[in-house]
């Protein structure tokens, strides 16, 4: 057994740290009373053992813990797709209110928009996704008579104004020269 390579100094997990304390030759702690430098080197080893079996518990836990929780998130999918159905049933509903509004609105107020700000939307959605079109219409119409300024003119054309477009019968000539359009702003023709 003498010539087995796994006995030969050097090359078995004993000899790994030979050389610490910047000596070289393992022999830096020969002084200690009762240790040697194979003393050293043997705690030096049951150390870093420890510290291995540490870590390899540590990551055995944290497998295990992963495990547990891809089994819980699994079981807990069924519940989340139907909380995830409600929520989606719940913002298509809120939808179709927001359109039914608008469309309430549309020839009573001057900006649709304006129903939508005003009016509680998630009271007007039944509960069972359907919208009632004589509450959304009663909301619109008490929305008027709460608000009348924000009614659309019924029946009247926009009054514009006079915005200064087109030919004018009365307009004085264009004055010749910059001279004459002073005398003129100044009162002097």
């Amino acid at each position: 057994m003498a010539d087995d390579p796994q006995n030969v100094p050097g090359n078995g997990p004993e000899d790994e740290h030979q050389g610490e304390g910047g000596t070289g030759t393992g022999t830096a702690h020969q002084g200690e009373a009762g240790k040697g430098a194979e003393g050293d080197q043997a705690d030096a080893v049951k150390t870093e053992r420890t510290a291995r079996e540490a870590a390899e518990q540590r990551a055995s836990e944290a497998e295990q813990e992963a495990a547990r929780l891809r089994r819980s998130n699994a079981a807990q999918r069924g519940t989340d797709l139907d909380a995830l159905r409600d929520e989606i049933k719940a913002e298509f509903a809120e939808q179709l209110v927001r359109a039914e509004l608008r469309a309430a609105a549309a020839g009573k107020l001057r900006d649709p928009a304006d129903a939508l700000a005003l009016l509680d939307v998630a009271s007007l959605a039944g509960s069972g996704g359907d919208i009632d079109a004589a509450a959304v219409a009663a909301a619109v119409d008490q929305l008027v008579k709460d608000k009348p300024y924000l009614a659309a003119d019924q029946g009247t054309a926009p009054a514009w104004g006079d915005v200064g477009a087109g030919p004018r019968e009365d307009a004085e000539p264009e004055p010749a020269t910059p001279l004459d359009r002073l005398r003129r702003a100044y009162g002097e023709a």
